[in-house]
């Protein structure tokens, strides 16, 4: 499902919090004030460093999703802007803002409260989930508690696009979410032996 609002921003967190609560009641007015970028403009000015302008903007890849897709649906719309999404971000630098997803939930659904379920209880996600309660591990590699999820979301999206699930492919495609600092202590830990205690 894609709606006008789909597409790249330069925008400030408060602006994409301001515009989220926009969405929520006012669709058809969310985001429109601000200009999309195409996708070429948008990952040359990611290509460049991803740095804040003036007034604090960086880039923002705005979806909408229909939760029902399940946990992956994210990640599918992110390849259709940003294809190589799962390469190491080679493009970050000192000053470097992550690339952010804003996920809009598809006006067509509104679960009432009580459907909405836990992130972790996704088909897909929950054994993963079990395997990491029961071993610390994911996919055979030791995942820090912290970083669980983006480690779930990533290898069922590399398993979605038939990639091998490694440390390094696991760690190049969140490096692009995270602090770096973060994102080398992640790539240490999915580095480590999973045997070891």
């Amino acid at each position: 499902m894609t709606t006008d609002v789909d597409g790249w921003y330069l925008m400030t967190p408060d602006e994409v919090a301001r515009e989220v609560r926009e969405w929520k009641t006012s669709p058809q007015d969310a985001f429109s004030g601000f200009e999309q970028l195409s996708i070429p403009e948008a990952l040359a000015y990611r290509n460049a460093g991803n740095i804040a302008d003036a007034e604090g903007r960086s880039l923002r890849l705005v979806v909408t999703v229909d939760p029902a897709a399940g946990v992956d649906s994210i990640s599918e719309r992110r390849a259709e802007f940003e294809p190589d999404f799962h390469e190491a971000p080679d493009w970050r630098r000192p000053g470097s803002k992550p690339v952010n997803v804003v996920p809009l939930r598809a006006r067509s659904s509104s679960p009432s409260a009580g459907d909405e379920k836990a992130w972790w209880d996704d088909a897909k996600v929950a054994p993963l989930e079990a395997e990491w309660k029961a071993t610390g591990t994911v996919a055979g590699l030791r995942v820090p508690g912290e970083f669980r999820s983006f480690v779930y979301k990533t290898v069922i999206a590399l398993q979605a696009v038939g990639k091998e699930i490694t440390a390094d492919s696991v760690a190049d495609s969140v490096a692009r979410w995270i602090d770096p600092r973060d994102a080398k202590r992640l790539r240490d830990a999915l580095k480590a032996d999973p045997t070891e205690d």
